[in-house]
């Protein structure tokens, strides 16, 4: 039992000291760190012929400030096609660049941003599908929740307007879509 005690002991003392340590380092986030961000979800089409499906995505940024950043993202949804005997899959995958502000409330973060983009539009299955690109736009939001300095799980929502229409061999399908997704984040 003294030594399941003095090994009690030892723990405590490294987490107490481990604590004064991180509270003796600078704020997260601060001006020139980086994080890191991978997400999943889900994501809403807005054409009616298409099926809500999964979204994935991986998201660099960089801090100009403690409350700003520019993030870089590259993501994908998966959408089937429903109804209309159409048969097949509509696949956005996106490249955007935004601009981040976030508030900082302890260890929840909410942040807001928007910023442009360049999306790629494939249509049905297989090797040698057809596709079509366009710019668009983004605009979007969420929170951050940091279980640790460093370590942040996090919940976003983004609208992706694109306009006019994204067109397949036999039909032509509004390429706006919603991502709902979580993540995680890590600052350095």
């Amino acid at each position: 039992m003294t030594a399941w005690f003095r090994r009690s002991m030892y723990a405590l003392m490294v987490c107490v000291i481990a604590a004064g340590n991180a509270n003796a380092q600078s704020r997260v986030p601060d001006r020139g760190m980086f994080a890191l961000t991978l997400s999943g979800g889900f994501a809403i089409p807005a054409d009616d012929e298409l099926e809500s499906g999964f979204f994935v995505g991986v998201s660099g940024e960089g801090y100009l400030s403690p409350r700003i950043s520019l993030k870089g993202q590259f993501g994908g949804a998966f959408f089937d096609v429903e109804g209309g005997g159409l048969d097949g899959a509509v696949d956005p995958w996106h490249l955007t660049g935004s601009v981040v502000y976030n508030w900082e409330h302890g260890k929840w973060h909410p942040y807001a941003g928007g910023g442009i983009g360049y999306y790629k539009y494939r249509f049905g299955e297989g090797d040698d599908r057809l596709t079509d690109s366009q710019f668009g736009v983004n605009v979007g939001g969420g929170i951050e929740y940091f279980f640790t300095r460093s370590d942040v799980v996090q919940g976003d929502i983004t609208v992706h307007f694109v306009s006019g229409t994204a067109d397949s061999f036999i039909y032509a399908y509004k390429p706006r879509y919603w991502t709902l997704s979580g993540g995680y984040k890590k600052y350095f």
